[in-house]
């Protein structure tokens, strides 16, 4: 004959309410995590059995290159004004973002560039503002007509789409 003994209770803790920041957050992570996790498999796979130094060196150079890519558009005057119009506009519940748009880099006159996009993210979704092309210094910024498919200068951008005029109508 068995006998079932329950040695103790679960605990159940009440639900907590979510916030807007915590699942932007967690969003991100995951996304970091699973492109980290790609990243170490496609140089698992890729790497010869020898010396691994040369390709760590490479990859965090590359990390390095991207984080100079993000930092330079994120200092924008216009994603500064659009992310605080967003959190200002939504009470704190959604954020300007700018994150990369594909893997892939962009040759732009014979540079490997990074394609990045400012989105509104909020609970919901995550909705593009507008897409750009960035060197890997952060020093050429161009901006990605989606429709047409061109890149048009910062300078051309401003005068053709008075992107800061877009927070004042809104």
């Amino acid at each position: 004959m068995a006998a079932i003994v329950v040695l103790s209770y679960p605990t159940i803790m009440p639900p907590r309410a979510s916030s807007s920041k915590t699942t932007i957050i967690a969003g991100i992570l995951a996304g970091l995590l699973a492109a980290g996790l790609g990243a170490f498999y496609l140089h698992q796979q890729s790497a010869p059995h020898g010396d691994h130094a040369p390709a760590a060196r490479s990859q965090t150079t590359a990390q390095e290159q991207n984080a100079r890519a993000v930092d330079a558009l994120l200092a924008l005057p216009e994603i500064k004004a659009w992310s605080a119009h967003i959190e200002k506009a939504s009470g704190g519940r959604a954020h300007g973002a700018v994150m990369e748009t594909s893997p892939e880099t962009r040759l732009v006159d014979g540079v490997a560039c990074y394609q990045l996009s400012f989105f509104e993210s909020t609970p919901d979704a995550a909705h593009r503002w507008e897409s750009f092309v960035v060197t890997p210094d952060g020093k050429r910024i161009l901006v990605d007509d989606t429709v047409s498919g061109d890149l048009i200068s910062l300078e051309q951008w401003r005068k053709d789409n008075a992107p800061m005029q877009r927070i004042a109508t809104q």
